[in-house]
């Protein structure tokens, strides 16, 4: 069994309906009860390095965005960001995260360092079958695919389980993952169907799509990244003495939004689909109240602008649903639903994702390469902030909003030279992102730390 990293543990959160003071960033994202750095870091240099691919395919395949989004190329890029940029990143946080938030160890750490290979394996094989559609190969790392997702899920879940921790943040990050297995159940069928092997599913293909979509992007994604906002908002902005009931409503009010929008897609009663739209729009609502409660109890001066574009990332999911919401009551139709769908998942999961990695990687770097000398005398120590000036994020947060408002706008509008304009705009954005966290990062040396780690565990 690896050695756990150590680092100062920090106090255990009050059960009282009113936060406590949010933990010092010296003792933030690692506890002495954190997993062996490179855990983590390998699922997060893996969703770079797809942020990086998917900016560059995005770059190629926006002609084609906009002409059909059901082609395979389409939808292998789709894919490329949620399963590779989005989930790779994600799993490697929450692999870290966990620990602080529930104050218990990862469970079964060595199964967790074998599920990446699985799924690298099978991201890599994915991809490319659905590039060309290849059947076989759809089945084949699909499943395996499948595979590593439930691995992880079944991890987190009993390292959840043994927590002492109660509230909202274990009731969200726990849903998200009974949702992301759900959502691969439903991506199995689909598969399936596609394959031949369950042809009585072929008259539901659409809602079976539809609620593959909905328990991914506003299932998973959105209650694991709410759910963890609970903790790194307020630690962030160090705020504190703020109220914490509002997440309850939240959590109740998606829920429902979930399971009205697939009950709608299922009946195809309209009824349903408003009001899990309306469902969804009060529960971000609710949630953008408690942020700014957060904000207002900080003791931070300056709102850096990670922080800022996790309220905006927020305030996007509010307007996808609230436009939602608007086609169902209103039009009484389902027009631009793709661009609807891109919206939400580049403008909220994504925008979020993006936000919190300025943050988390430079604290797991820095704690790794330099947390040992602080305080000691030894050596010059840099700044946390040293490693990647916020200020740089600036440029990079306002060309992706841009790009993605004008790639949403346009694709909704049938206009392809603006989609091919946004898209660019996205696509610039991101291997800026990306670039910016590499140098963070530093290949050379973090492939020295790494093994460096596996010396130590083979010893």
């Amino acid at each position: 069994m690896e050695e756990q990293r150590t680092a100062p543990s920090i106090p255990k959160p009050a059960s009282t309906p009113v936060s406590r003071p949010a933990a010092s960033l010296s003792s933030g994202i690692r506890t002495n009860q954190s997993p062996p750095f490179t855990l983590p870091m390998r699922y997060m240099i893996l969703g770079i390095l797809c942020f990086g691919l998917f900016a560059v395919d995005l770059a190629i395949q926006s002609g084609a965005l906009v002409q059909d989004p059901t082609q395979p190329s389409v939808i292998a890029l789709t894919h490329l960001l949620t399963l590779g940029a989005l989930l790779a990143f994600v799993m490697g946080a929450v692999y870290q995260l966990a620990t602080v938030a529930f104050l218990i160890p990862v469970v079964v750490v060595r199964f967790a360092r074998w599920n990446f290979w699985l799924y690298l394996i099978a991201l890599t094989g994915l991809w490319w079958s659905m590039q060309t559609w290849f059947g076989p190969g759809l089945l084949v790392f699909g499943s395996a695919m499948a595979l590593a997702i439930f691995v992880y899920c079944g991890i987190i879940l009993a390292s959840i389980a043994k927590t002492a921790v109660r509230g909202p943040i274990v009731w969200f990050v726990a849903s998200a993952h009974s949702y992301l297995a759900l959502a691969i159940t439903a991506g199995i069928f689909l598969v399936l169907t596609d394959a031949g092997l369950t042809n009585g599913l072929n008259a539901v293909m659409n809602p079976l799509l539809a609620t593959h979509i909905v328990l991914a992007a506003g299932g998973f994604f959105t209650f694991l990244l709410m759910g963890f906002s609970i903790k790194l908002l307020p630690m962030f902005t160090l705020s504190h003495g703020y109220p914490t009931w509002r997440e309850k409503w939240t959590f109740f009010l998606l829920h429902a939004a979930i399971w009205m929008i697939i009950a709608g897609a299922w009946s195809g009663a309209a009824p349903f689909l408003w009001l899990g739209a309306l469902a969804g729009v009060l529960g971000f609502a609710n949630h953008l109240v408690y942020a700014a409660t957060v904000i207002k109890h900080r003791m931070r001066k300056i709102i850096e602008s990670p922080i800022r574009f996790v309220i905006t990332a927020a305030t996007a999911g509010f307007a996808g649903l609230f436009a939602l919401l608007i086609q169902v009551v209103v039009w009484h139709a389902m027009v631009a639903l793709e661009s609807i769908i891109l919206f939400y998942i580049w403008g909220c999961v994504t925008l979020t994702v993006m936000a919190y990695t300025y943050k988390i990687i430079p604290f797991l770097v820095w704690s790794e390469r330099y947390g040992h000398q602080a305080g000691t005398g030894k050596g010059k120590v840099p700044m946390m902030a040293d490693l990647l000036p916020l200020r740089y994020s600036r440029p990079v947060f306002w060309g992706y909003s841009a790009g993605v408002i004008i790639t949403s706008f346009c694709l909704a509008g049938h206009f392809a030279w603006g989609v091919m304009a946004g898209c660019l705009l996205v696509s610039l954005s991101i291997l800026s992102f990306s670039a910016e966290i590499w140098y963070v990062i530093d290949p050379r040396k973090v492939a020295g730390e790494m093994r460096l780690h596996a010396g130590d565990h083979m010893g």
